[in-house]
């Protein structure tokens, strides 16, 4: 995401102005996004990394090293962003990068950006780094991991129309990224979450890359309201007004994915601790929190192909009956996933739980694209009240071949 700085300065300018192959595409969320993902992300460690959690002031004061290189490095800018659509098949895309270059040349490879594969990169670094007790590097390699990663939770980071360059929203990756974020970044917040071993990198990349350019055309329909709001022609500096109407048109989309991006650096620097055999992966069968709250998490990716992970809690909640002694949760769960006619598709979870926050994998190979729906329903074995009977929810989610 990102340029080194809340705004590129004279210097910056020129440079961009004269580099087709960087231009607006190469800078992300401004540094103040970046400060922020990286440094929140540790709120979701376990107390197994607590190491790098108390890195955390490095590494949103190195959140944004990965921009500042790209003036003495010509090989950084294309790690920042991919223009997914250049690509016929772009959901597809091979995890080998030699495959794509062999078949459109390095060239057109390099133009189009190759964030997926460079988050990757950085990912085995720090795997590497960690096995030979270089932290001194891991940490650097872990803020520029974040960096990548913040830049994927960009949708304009993912698009040819990173710009607005093709519908007339000429200008807007730094209202929206920057000038907006600057403005109303005391409204951003993450909430605590738990994360999980990533089996496959690429794949588990390439899905949140895939998500944050479902919001691309939102951002662009956003802008119009903004500037109709407004009255701001799109020439010279917009009105404040503007930045507010864009503010209320996307915070929610915006305030999602910084908490996604947060809660995926978390898991993919876990992941590199467990690859380099500092910790041990938790089966995501097991609990990895005890929360106070029954919740259904929206499963991700989503859309998926043709596996997705589906992520529920089952509480400990405090007895309020005083003839109950302590606390308790165990709980009877049910799982399940629908097509749109109501029809039982598969039962992901059907049995007794502790308290805790679960995760179960979907696997959607034998249906057809489409929406379902997965419903879940925990009856607490001890109802302490009324208010504590029986809890049912239902989201909603989209196979995409």
């Amino acid at each position: 995401m990102g340029g080194g700085m809340v705004r590129p300065n004279l210097i910056w300018q020129v440079l961009l102005a004269l580099s087709v192959a960087i231009s607006e595409n190469a800078w992300g969320w401004g540094s103040t996004a970046h400060k922020f993902i990286n440094q929140y992300a540790v709120v979701h460690l376990p107390p197994s990394l607590a190491q790098l959690t108390a890195q955390q002031q490095f590494l949103a004061n190195h959140a944004s090293d990965a921009d500042n290189r790209k003036s003495v490095d010509a090989t950084e800018a294309p790690k920042h962003y991919i223009d997914l659509e250049s690509y016929p098949d772009y959901q597809h895309l091979p995890s080998d990068l030699t495959l794509l270059i062999a078949q459109y040349g390095w060239a057109t490879v390099e133009e189009i950006g190759i964030l997926p594969w460079a988050t990757v990169w950085a990912l085995d670094s720090l795997t590497v780094q960690l096995q030979r007790s270089d932290l001194t590097k891991a940490y650097q390699t872990a803020a520029d991991l974040g960096h990548y990663v913040g830049d994927a939770h960009q949708p304009l980071h993912c698009t040819v129309n990173y710009n607005g360059q093709l519908t007339g929203n000429y200008g807007i990756h730094s209202r929206y990224e920057s000038e907006m974020i600057n403005l109303y970044q005391n409204l951003l917040s993450v909430s605590p979450d738990s994360v999980h071993y990533v089996t496959d990198p690429y794949s588990f990349t390439l899905n949140y890359i895939l998500h944050s350019l479902t919001f691309v055309d939102s951002i662009m329909q956003a802008d119009n309201v903004a500037k109709a709001a407004s009255g701001w022609s799109g020439s010279g500096t917009p009105p404040q007004t503007y930045y507010a109407a864009l503010w209320q048109r996307t915070q929610r989309l915006t305030t999602t994915l910084i908490q996604q991006a947060t809660v995926n650096l978390a898991s993919l620097w876990y992941t590199a601790w467990v690859n380099a055999g500092l910790v041990t992966a938790v089966a995501s069968n097991e609990p990895t929190a005890v929360p106070e709250t029954f919740a259904l998490f929206q499963n991700f990716p989503n859309p998926f192909n043709p596996s997705t992970a589906i992520r529920y809690s089952v509480p400990q909640l405090a007895g309020q009956d005083p003839t109950i002694v302590g606390r308790f949760g165990d709980s009877d769960v049910r799982l399940a996933v629908y097509d749109p006619l109501g029809r039982e598709v598969a039962v992901l979870v059907n049995e007794r739980k502790a308290p805790g926050t679960y995760e179960v994998q979907f696997n959607g190979s034998g249906l057809s694209s489409g929406v379902y729906f997965y419903r879940i329903s925990v009856v607490p074995l001890v109802r302490v009240d009324e208010h504590h009977t029986e809890f049912v929810q239902t989201k909603r989610l989209l196979l995409l071949r």
